[in-house]
C-alpha cells in the first residue's frame, strides 16, 4: 500500500513537472542590422577583406516559401527590399505537409528546421535573465540575400537559433544562429542576453556579433575573433496579438462624425 501510494505521488510530481515545462511555440525572430547598406560599417577588417558588403534582397517567409536557393540567387538587387527590420517566422515542431522548402542535396538548396526548443519548469519564470537552460533549437523561415565587392551573391538564413556550449567563452553565450542555406555554418554569435518567461511565453534579446568563420571568410580575419557586433535581435513568442481599439473610441469617431455631418448640413446653402 505504501509503495503504491509512493508510486502515485512521484508519478504525479513528474506529470507536475511535464505540464510545468515550457515549450516554444510559433513567434517572430527579428534582427536589426546596424546598417544593413554598410555591414562592414564599424568591424574591425583584416588584410584582405571585401570593401563592400550589403543587403541587397530580404526573402520573409511568405516570398521564400515559393523561391530555390537558384531562384534567389538570380533575383536583382533590391527586388524584395530589405526593411529595418528582418522578422523570421519561428518555424512549427514538424515540417512535415507544410510546404516549408527543406533539404539542400538534390533539392532547393533550402534547408529549413523544425522548432524543438523546450525548458524545464525551474527556467518558466524567468525576469530578465542572462542564460536560459533549454534544449533542443529554434527553426527560422526566411533568407536575406547580400552582395558587395566580391563575385557573386551569398545567401543566408533557414536559420537554427540554438545553444552550443564550445561558443560559450565567457563572452560570447554560446547561442548560435547557423545558417541553413545550401551549407550549414555558424553566422552570428550573441552578446549580452536578455531573457523573460512565463510558461511557454518567451522574450529573448541581445547583440549579434559575426561569428569567427564568418570574420575569417569575409573580413580578413584570424578565425579566433569575430569581427565585430553586426546589430541585434529579439525572439518573441507568441506573437502578440493585436489590440483592439477599444469601443471608447469607436463611438468617440462615430459621434465626432455625426458633429461633422451635422455641421455641414447647417452651412449648406439653401436652395432657392
Amino acid at each position: 500500500m505504501t509503495l503504491g501510494k509512493t508510486w502515485f505521488a512521484a508519478a504525479a510530481l513528474a506529470a507536475t513537472n511535464l505540464a510545468n515545462a515550457g515549450t516554444l511555440n510559433g513567434g517572430v525572430f527579428n534582427i536589426a542590422f546596424n546598417d544593413p547598406n554598410d555591414l562592414l560599417a564599424g568591424l574591425n577588417l583584416g588584410e584582405g577583406s571585401i570593401t563592400s558588403y550589403y543587403v541587397a534582397n530580404f526573402f520573409d517567409k511568405a516570398v521564400a516559401d515559393t523561391l530555390t536557393a537558384n531562384d534567389m540567387v538570380a533575383t536583382p538587387t533590391n527586388t524584395y527590399p530589405a526593411p529595418n527590420i528582418l522578422s523570421y517566422d519561428v518555424n512549427p515542431s514538424s515540417l512535415a505537409g507544410t510546404g516549408i522548402p527543406t533539404g539542400y542535396i538534390g533539392g532547393s538548396g533550402r534547408s529549413n528546421q523544425a522548432t524543438t526548443l523546450a525548458w524545464a519548469s525551474d527556467q518558466d519564470h524567468l525576469l530578465n535573465a542572462s542564460s536560459l537552460t533549454a534544449s533542443g533549437q529554434v527553426g527560422l523561415d526566411g533568407v536575406y540575400m547580400t552582395r558587395g565587392s566580391f563575385t557573386g551573391t551569398l545567401l543566408s538564413g533557414d536559420y537554427k537559433f540554438s545553444y552550443i556550449a564550445a561558443r560559450n567563452n565567457g563572452t560570447n553565450t554560446g547561442w548560435t544562429l547557423t545558417n541553413n542555406v545550401s551549407f550549414a555554418s555558424n553566422t552570428f554569435d550573441t552578446r549580452n542576453i536578455s531573457i523573460t518567461t512565463d510558461g511557454d511565453s518567451l522574450a529573448f534579446t541581445g547583440e549579434l556579433w559575426w561569428s569567427p568563420n564568418t570574420s575569417a571568410f569575409l573580413f580578413g580575419g584570424d578565425g579566433s575573433n569575430s569581427a565585430g557586433m553586426a546589430g541585434t535581435f529579439s525572439l518573441i513568442s507568441p506573437v502578440p496579438a493585436a489590440v483592439p481599439l477599444p469601443a471608447a473610441v469607436w463611438l468617440f469617431g462615430s459621434g465626432l462624425f455625426g458633429v461633422l455631418a451635422s455641421r455641414r448640413r447647417k452651412s449648406a446653402p439653401i436652395a432657392a
